[in-house]
């Protein structure tokens, strides 16, 4: 489904993952009282609750070293400790911890069907506790709800809105007499021209598999969503696969074809994530495609200096719409053996009320831009063209969150064997993809 409204911006990084202690203090159901700013202080025990996210801390990073001081200033009863990890290992251990039920009090979870940590299969399963009653989803508005939505409750706060675009060096365009792209041949052209003029027109760090989600959910906005909004739905019932002519084979061949002409580094396979940053950073690329959660990464001063632009990847046919890539960003959710369920909901309302210290310093932290309360008015000029398209409803959610997680390993560890010169097919790549939504897909 296409999103309607613009909500908040998230540069979360990504998606964009250490144990912690467990959830092991009881919930007291503790009276409050305000102080003279408007904080509350609760009348008993000092608390200690946990949290537990994805990723990697920065320097000044917000939720590990700013949240947690902030929480205390508001309530300073509650001292928040938060743990970030590395995806995988964030994965591994949130399976540990709620297996074992010392989970901690509050968690990362991915909208939809999205990753190991989706709200739809950790609500499901009765981990989380549903947070419709928090009167910050009036301001979150319908695509939020609806993206963190199961049996009609609301579990998670969404960290925004997201992007999936193409960074890419002004400079070289215009030394090049290049402008930006709007269909895919004039996308081919370009990359053409810079590769003739010794330019290397794409980097990609694809020893980190995930970012092959990058490109791809870019072109699939583009060939497979625009004549079928309702595609992954029908996934689940039959009336779709992956296998269908024309559709996925299409988008993965299109992508393909930027490795099989080398517009693509061919060392990718290579680089990490982070690597690929820094060559396009350096002026080793004139593009990559990346997520705007990555923005600060990109925009950082390398060896040499030039303006960044970002446009979505057109895999448009001439004449047709050009469709962006943009999603419902992971947020906080509460886990439901909690002991401290009341203070964690009073930390997400303050959180995003759009006017407390707390969102501020949310919006001041460069990993969102935000659209209600504070910084509305502070649009990054980078996502102005994403953010135009989403409010015409020109855009669509990224694929993995209408998969059964899993979906997109498949769909990365297949493609990653065809450019590494294994024989693997696009053939065999869609089959490996609707094999294996077969095998994980529990709503039958």
């Amino acid at each position: 489904m296409k999103h309607k409204k613009v909500l908040a911006l998230a540069l979360t990084g990504v998606l964009v993952l250490s144990a912690l202690t467990g959830c092991k203090s009881s919930s007291s159901g503790t009276e409050t009282k305000t102080d003279s700013k408007g904080n509350e202080n609760a009348a008993k025990d000092n608390i200690t609750i946990t949290m537990m996210y994805s990723g990697t801390t920065a320097e000044n990073d917000f939720e590990t070293e700013v949240l947690p001081k902030l929480v205390h200033e508001a309530f300073p009863n509650i001292t928040l400790e938060v743990t970030k990890l590395p995806d995988d290992q964030y994965y591994t251990s949130l399976k540990t911890k709620l297996a074992s039920g010392e989970c901690p009090d509050m968690i990362l979870v991915q909208p939809k069907y999205a990753g190991a940590n989706s709200v739809i299969g950790l609500a499901k399963a009765g981990y989380l506790a549903p947070l419709t009653d928090l009167k910050i989803m009036e301001k979150v508005g319908g695509a939020g709800l609806e993206s963190f939505n199961y049996n009609g409750e609301v579990y998670g706060v969404p960290g925004g809105v997201t992007i999936l675009g193409t960074y890419y060096n002004k400079d070289v365009f215009k030394a090049n007499g290049l402008s930006v792209p709007t269909n895919w041949e004039e996308f081919l052209n370009v990359c053409e021209t810079l590769k003739k003029a010794g330019i290397q027109p794409i980097v990609m760090g694809d020893k980190d598999m995930y970012v092959m989600q990058f490109g791809l959910y870019q072109l699939a906005a583009n060939v497979v969503y625009p004549s079928n909004p309702s595609f992954d739905d029908q996934l689940r019932t039959g009336e779709t696969k992956f296998t269908d002519k024309g559709i996925w084979d299409k988008t993965i061949e299109m992508y393909k074809t930027l490795y099989d002409k080398g517009y693509i580094a061919s060392n990718s396979l290579g680089l990490g994530a982070q690597q690929a940053i820094q060559k396009f950073v350096d002026g080793e690329a004139a593009m990559t495609f990346d997520g705007s959660f990555n923005a600060a990464a990109i925009q950082a001063e390398g060896a040499v200096s030039f303006e960044r632009g970002y446009f979505p990847l057109p895999g448009n046919e001439a004449g047709k719409q050009v469709y962006a890539s943009m999603a419902m960003g992971a947020g906080p959710a509460i886990y439901s053996g909690s002991k401290h369920i009341d203070e964690c909901k009073a930390i997400l309302e303050k959180w995003f009320d759009g006017e407390s210290d707390i969102y501020k310093a949310y919006a001041d932290s460069g990993k969102v831009i935000v659209t209600y309360g504070y910084g509305s008015d502070k649009v990054n000029p980078l996502f102005k063209d994403f953010l135009d398209l989403y409010n015409k409803g020109n855009s669509f959610y990224w694929c993995n969150q209408g998969w059964p997680a899993g979906t997109e390993n498949e769909m990365e560890t297949l493609f990653s064997e065809s450019i590494g010169g294994q024989k693997t097919t696009v053939e065999d790549i869609v089959k490996g993809m609707q094999s294996k939504f077969e095998e994980l897909n529990t709503e039958k």
